[in-house]
């Protein structure tokens, strides 16, 4: 790329009129035969690229089959819209009841040729005016309900008039609580923050801090596919603005072609997490729009690529597997699935989604039934979805009517619970020998730590850490609280940071929840100091928590995690679905809530298998289908940000409720299918390793196991 910028220089961006000038600027010859079809594409879809996509083309297929032009967009196949919208007036456009999105502007430094925005009129629309942006604004002023803005385009980034004035607009009413802006130049375009002296990059800096001083936040949210388009200024970009206390996450649609290769997606998260980022969704399919054929998988493509990852990448950059239907989005397994076969056009089929028209009403009055969604037996909506699921057996069928039941808070069960969870914090359990009673290993990229290990014993981890090259991630915990033991943790990650491929520390902290003045101003320097978010040799540091109940949160978790926010620290809970405590529909959108308040990402709802689980919940089980109940209420009533991942631990490592695992009887218990791992995974780790007792396979060698704390009802309308 260093070459490739001084034989291709400059920044600007290009668009492109012809065949002639696509085949100089990107050094391509267009066969004869093609001239005339791809002239055609660039006359019914526009293609701009930036100088940065040029080069980053010249050496990659992948980049280059996202930007090119292709005869293939000719193809009528698809739909002209994808999204029906249950609001959509002027710049604004709203699908969800508390948050809506802006259009500040119409164009992009780069046309994607997936993009579902790719219709000529609207990239030919002239800018909004700041009119429009103010009564846009009003109304957002006059709807309490509304906590979320998002602030695209088009890139918002190439109309610096609209964007500073609708967050300067934006930044005044009270009950707005986030800002966030889409934009994909920092991986297309980078130079355009860098430009004018760094002014994009500094003033998102400065606009932050003033934000946060009145408790607002701001989120940037980028879009990366293929880890060719990752630069060293794309990663400067996320760690400066991660260290100044701006959330910075990550989008990628899943395009044949370009990142279906599950290896090379892998590897584009690994990296991405090393400079800070947050891992979003990834959508899947590509959407169906008019001429981007040429991108789709099958769902069931996708939902391989989630068992891959799931076993392949740290847990904390897995990305929830999404897909936008036209009245909005769902995560598979959790709050939405394939029903049936449309059994009209064999090009279509039905999801079941968590809404309903009672929702969409309770902010867009005028909202109406279509022929694209029908009602089901359990009163949600299911909507006609094109795409081709690609194994029959994903097709899992209605749910029978839900009767809901008022749950109660046990607060003396509460108390008790909070009192066995700060008696002991480790977590130690391993699938595979370490050698060491002191480090513990489930997952190939994470190793867990006795913070509390003799100097003999951390010799023996690190040299275990330093010999195994796929462990990314190391959680260290203690039988009291990380936080305790910062200065002997302080020396351990010196350590840490002499081995390349360990690039992230995890302190587990329950005391942040319950003790949050351990963390005096001088600990926070000190993790501060062990944060490490550079594009050499990164190191990152984050505080995991856990919160039992909505009523725990306090204004001063909130201001602790914008202290280490500063600091580029990440605070992630994990929270065990607790019966009788905190196993409703309504209780976990609430702490969802609380943790999207103060700043908390909301990582890991756990549904079974947590120490606390199995003192709780044996004898008194989880219905599997409270789960999707809660999963559906979470997705239709807290912000997308705000959905935690539904997880299952197991003996043998952690599996994704519905999405990477399968819940069925067998001898008169629940037992769990776990699809992302086999024998040969853990033998990777363990030449000597063999199954434990109880664990079976299956004819394809998946391993299966029971699980207590939980029954499996889900299964009867789940195929094996």
């Amino acid at each position: 790329m260093r070459s490739l910028e001084k034989i291709l220089p400059e920044n600007r961006f290009i668009s492109i009129a012809n065949v002639s000038q696509l085949e100089e600027l990107v050094s391509v010859t267009v066969p004869e035969e093609n001239r005339e079809q791809i002239q055609a594409v660039i006359e019914r879809y526009p293609v701009r690229l930036s100088m940065h996509a040029v080069r980053q083309m010249q050496s990659s297929k992948a980049v280059a089959r996202q930007y090119l032009p292709f005869a293939e967009e000719l193809d009528e196949a698809g739909q002209a819209d994808t999204w029906t919208g249950q609001f959509h007036r002027g710049i604004l456009e709203q699908m969800y009841r508390n948050r809506l999105i802006l259009l500040l502007n119409m164009t992009c430094p780069v046309y994607c040729r997936f993009c579902f925005r790719k219709q000529k009129a609207a990239r030919h629309s002239p800018a909004p005016t700041t009119d429009e942006i103010k009564k846009a604004v009003t109304h957002i002023k006059n709807s309490p309900h509304i906590k979320e803005a998002l602030l695209t385009g088009g890139d918002p980034f190439l109309n610096k008039t609209n964007l500073i004035y609708a967050i300067d607009e934006l930044a005044d009413i009270p009950h707005l609580q986030t800002l966030r802006i889409a934009t994909r130049s920092v991986s297309y375009c980078p130079q355009l923050f860098y430009a004018d002296n760094s002014a994009w990059r500094d003033y998102l800096k400065a606009k932050n801090a003033e934000l946060r001083g009145s408790g607002k936040r701001m989120e940037i949210a980028t879009h990366f596919v293929h880890p060719d388009e990752i630069s060293p200024e794309s990663l400067e970009l996320i760690s400066e603005w991660v260290n100044s206390g701006i959330s910075v996450y990550v989008q990628t649609p899943f395009l044949k072609g370009c990142n279906d290769n599950f290896s090379e997606l892998a590897r584009l998260f690994r990296v991405l997490r090393t400079a800070g980022a947050e891992f979003h969704y990834l959508f899947m399919p590509c959407e169906p729009i008019q001429g981007s054929r040429l991108y789709w998988t099958p769902i069931s493509q996708g939902l391989s690529a989630a068992s891959y990852l799931r076993a392949h990448v740290s847990d904390r950059c897995f990305p929830k597997f999404c897909t936008s239907v036209p009245i909005g989005k769902i995560e598979w397994h959790t709050s939405g699935w394939a029903v049936e076969p449309d059994n009209k056009d064999e090009n279509f089929f039905w999801i079941r989604t968590p809404y309903t028209f009672d929702y969409f009403k309770s902010f867009s009055p005028d909202a109406e039934q279509t022929n694209i969604v029908r009602v089901n037996a359990e009163g949600t909506l299911d909507v006609r979805y094109m795409g081709k699921i690609g194994d029959e057996s994903l097709f899992s069928g209605s749910r029978l009517p839900r009767v809901h039941k008022q749950k109660f808070s046990d607060k003396t069960a509460l108390k008790e619970l909070q009192g066995a969870a700060l008696a002991d914090q480790r977590m130690p359990q391993s699938a595979v020998s370490t050698g060491s009673a002191t480090l513990f290993r489930i997952h190939k990229t994470r190793a867990e730590t006795d913070a509390g290990a003799d100097i003999e014993a951390v010799k023996t981890n690190i040299a275990y850490l330093r010999q195994h090259e796929r462990i990314s991630d190391v959680v260290i915990s203690s039988e009291k609280d990380s936080i305790e033991l910062i200065d002997k943790i302080s020396e351990f990650v010196k350590m840490l940071r002499e081995i390349p491929h360990i690039t992230a520390v995890r302190l587990r902290s329950l005391k942040f929840n319950y003790e949050p003045e351990i963390f005096t101003d001088f600990v926070i320097e000190q993790l501060g100091s062990l944060n490490k978010l550079t594009r050499v040799n990164p190191l990152r540091l984050e505080i995991e928590t856990q919160f039992l109940h909505s009523d725990e949160f306090r204004l001063s978790h909130k201001n602790l995690t914008t202290a280490l926010n500063n600091k580029g620290i990440t605070v992630y809970n994990n929270t065990p679905l607790l019966s009788g405590v905190n196993d409703s529909p309504e209780e976990i959108v609430r702490i969802a809530y609380r943790c999207r308040q103060s700043g908390i990402e909301f990582h890991h709802l756990y549904v079974a298998g947590l120490p606390l689980q199995h003192l709780r919940n044996k004898s008194r089980p989880i219905e599997a289908d409270e789960v999707i109940d809660i999963a559906s209420h979470v997705r239709r009533e807290g912000s997308g940000r705000e959905i935690p991942k539904y997880i299952i631990r197991t003996e043998l490592g952690e599996a994704d409720f519905g999405l990477t695992s399968r819940l069925f009887d067998a001898e008169g218990e629940t037992w769990i299918k776990v699809l992302p791992y086999n024998l040969s995974y853990y033998r990777d780790m363990d030449a000597g390793f063999s199954l434990p007792a109880g664990v079976k396979t299956d004819e394809d060698g998946r391993l299966m196991m029971p699980i207590e704390g939980i029954l499996s009802d889900y299964h009867q309308r789940r195929k094996m």
